[in-house]
């Protein structure tokens, strides 16, 4: 009987092993496979901000543009409302040249 028993526990020995042995190969699969992943999510990562610094930049330049032109339309405004002053004619309109 102990040669039996010797017998179903190195059996049993043999297929923890070999379960040892695929649980280990599949872990190391799921550790490339998430690296993969990692990496791929850094470089999206990485346009993105790009991305973003851009949009930043593109918003920074429409919001200077904004200012100048509404204060192009302020300071019209006041020379017409306070001053009186119009866009003259061009049958009004003389060129000066230079002697």
């Amino acid at each position: 009987m102990i040669i039996i028993e010797d017998k179903d526990a190195s059996k049993w020995q043999v297929i923890l092993l070999v379960l040892l042995y695929l649980s280990v190969i599949a872990m190391a699969i799921f550790v490339v496979m998430q690296r993969h992943q990692s990496r791929t999510l850094f470089v999206q990562s990485e346009k993105l901000a790009k991305q973003h610094n851009i949009l930043i930049a593109q918003w920074s330049r429409l919001k200077l543009e904004q200012g100048v032109v509404l204060n192009e339309i302020y300071v019209e405004r006041k020379a017409r409302e306070d001053l009186g002053m119009r866009i003259p004619k061009v049958k009004n309109i003389k060129m000066v040249k230079e002697q």
